[in-house]
C-alpha cells in the first residue's frame, strides 16, 4: 500500500506545490474528477495487483460513475499522472504510461483490430513527459518517446519520436520541442 500512497501523493504534486496529507489526497478527490479517477484507479490497481478482483472492479465502476472515464485497472501508469479534464477519458487494458504524463478530456488510448508488434503488445506504451491533448486518439501498439506532445485531435497510429510534437489525421511531426544545438526549449 505505501508504493499506492508514494504514487498518490506524486499525482497529487502535479496540481499543488505543497506536500500533501491524507486530508489533503480525500479532499482533492472530492473536489477534482480527475484526481479522483486517478485515486480510484490507483485503488483498484492496487486491488487487481493483490487478487482483489471483485474490489478492483469496484473501484473502476465507481471511477466511471463519479469521474465519468474508463481507466482499466490492468494499465500500467507511473506516478505524477494527471488529468486535466475527465470526460470522455478512456485508458485501454494493455496501456502503459511512464511518469509524469498528462491527458485532457476525450482522449483514448486502446487497440487497432488486434494489430500487434513483434513483441505482441496491443496497445499504446508512453514514456516519461508526455502532453496529449483534447480529443486525442492513440491506437495500436505504438511507442510514444519521452517528452512529446500529441496535439488535439490527433490521430497517433505510428510510433512517435521522443522530444518532438506531432498533430493532425494522422498524427504527422510538426517540430522538435528542443533546438539540438543548443539543447533549448523551442
Amino acid at each position: 500500500m505505501s508504493e499506492v500512497w508514494d504514487c498518490l501523493k506524486l499525482d497529487y504534486r502535479r496540481t499543488s506545490i505543497k506536500s500533501p496529507k491524507k486530508w489533503d489526497l480525500i479532499k482533492k478527490a472530492i473536489l477534482h474528477a480527475g484526481f479522483r479517477a486517478i485515486l480510484l484507479y490507483r485503488m483498484g490497481r492496487y486491488f487487481k495487483l493483490n487478487k482483489r478482483t471483485r474490489m478492483a472492479g469496484i473501484c473502476q465502476r465507481l471511477m466511471h460513475h463519479t469521474a465519468h472515464c474508463w481507466i482499466s485497472v490492468n494499465a500500467d501508469i507511473g506516478p505524477g499522472f494527471f488529468i486535466a479534464h475527465v470526460g470522455g477519458l478512456i485508458i485501454g487494458s494493455e496501456t502503459r504510461i511512464g511518469a509524469n504524463c498528462d491527458v485532457r478530456q476525450n482522449v483514448t488510448f486502446g487497440g487497432n483490430f488486434n494489430k500487434t508488434n513483434e513483441t505482441g503488445r496491443t496497445q499504446p506504451f508512453l514514456c516519461d513527459n508526455i502532453s496529449v491533448g483534447v480529443g486525442a486518439v492513440i491506437i495500436g501498439p505504438v511507442t510514444i518517446g519521452d517528452n512529446a506532445i500529441i496535439g488535439a485531435n490527433s490521430v497517433v497510429t505510428s510510433d512517435v519520436q521522443a522530444n518532438t510534437i506531432v498533430g493532425g489525421i494522422p498524427a504527422k511531426f510538426i517540430k522538435n520541442r528542443w533546438d539540438e544545438s543548443t539543447g533549448r526549449k523551442l
